[in-house]
């Protein structure tokens, strides 16, 4: 316990010697600058050094009010950044209101404000270019198979107001252009107010062929020309039906012959199908959206409509029922 004491007394000894001639510098507080978060900045000063000393190199442990390190610049959000936000709202809107089928105004309102947010973004130009499939590029935007998530179109809506039949699954298929084929799948309305389990599955499958083709003076339009409607009945309370024939409707007749009465009789030049690569020709819809994950359009808008309906398709790898 002497030590102890000795040692003690020793140490205070030395410390008011070194405090009395200068010798020993307190700890000196660091200068922060805005945006500085580096170590060297953060640590006291607790070096020794001489006073009496004339190397002016001391000066260089004191810490400057100009040392600091740059800020760093301000992080801003890019267009994909923006867009996959977008993307999520809209997803979460379509799960909410079944698509569109549910949907209240304010959702529809909701809806065409994150789209029109997405067309602002769209990181596709010219993009129903290949759509004539003249072009044997893969650079086609398009070619795909899309599965619908949100529609505002009022042909495709009221379709959920059927009491006999409910719509399933929706695709355009657009794998072997010019051709694009809408596909509806239907099931029994009964079916979908039970689980699947204790009902057994029916289903029809409603197919649309169409020519799509570009349009002068419009990068991101493309026009549609119909050319057949097909039913073709998948499944029956439970057993597949696929072999049997389908229903199908021809529609390229019809345009043949108008074409070919269309010079003689008044009144049918507008239903011919040439002009029907104009900008404004009957039949087409507006790219507003194209990535590798999401296709936004807005069908042609009817006289008594201020807007066509819009769609929004995800990209996905089959269309199997």
């Amino acid at each position: 316990m002497r030590n102890c004491n000795n040692l003690l007394s020793i140490s205070l000894g030395a410390a008011v010697v070194l405090h009395q001639t200068g010798a020993f510098v307190l700890p000196q507080r660091a200068t922060l600058t805005h945006g500085s978060h580096s170590s060297e900045s953060l640590r006291p000063n607790t070096k020794f050094y001489n006073s009496d000393t004339d190397d002016d190199s001391s000066s260089d442990l004191i810490p400057s009010d100009t040392d600091s390190d740059p800020q760093p610049p301000a992080v801003e959000s890019n267009d994909d950044e923006i867009a996959s936000h977008l993307k999520s709202k809209l997803y979460q809107l379509a799960a909410s209101y079944d698509r569109g089928f549910a949907a209240t105004p304010k959702a529809r309102t909701e809806a065409n404000e994150i789209i029109e947010q997405l067309a602002a973004v769209n990181p596709t130009e010219n993009a129903a270019r290949g759509i004539d499939g003249n072009d044997f590029s893969d650079d086609v935007p398009l070619k795909a198979i899309w599965r619908m998530v949100w529609t505002s179109a009022f042909d495709v809506v009221s379709l959920g107001a059927s009491p006999i039949a409910a719509p399933s699954a929706i695709y355009q298929v657009i794998t072997d252009p010019p051709i694009a084929t809408n596909i509806i799948d239907f099931i029994p309305r009964a079916q979908s107010f039970f689980p699947s389990s204790s009902v057994p599955s029916s289903l029809l499958r409603a197919e649309v062929t169409t020519r799509a083709s570009s349009r002068r003076g419009a990068a991101d339009r493309v026009g549609l020309a119909f050319e057949g409607v097909k039913l073709q009945p998948i499944e029956l309370l439970g057993q597949k039906v696929d072999n049997l024939p389908p229903l199908s409707v021809d529609l390229t007749w019809q345009q043949g012959l108008i074409d070919q009465v269309a010079s003689f009789v008044p009144g049918l030049e507008n239903l011919s199908s040439e002009g029907k690569d104009d900008a404004d020709a009957p039949g087409y819809f507006d790219i507003e959206y194209v990535d590798d994950e999401l296709l936004i359009i807005c069908q042609q808008a009817l006289p008594q409509q201020a807007q066509g309906g819009r769609f929004a398709l995800v990209k996905v790898d089959n269309y199997d029922p």
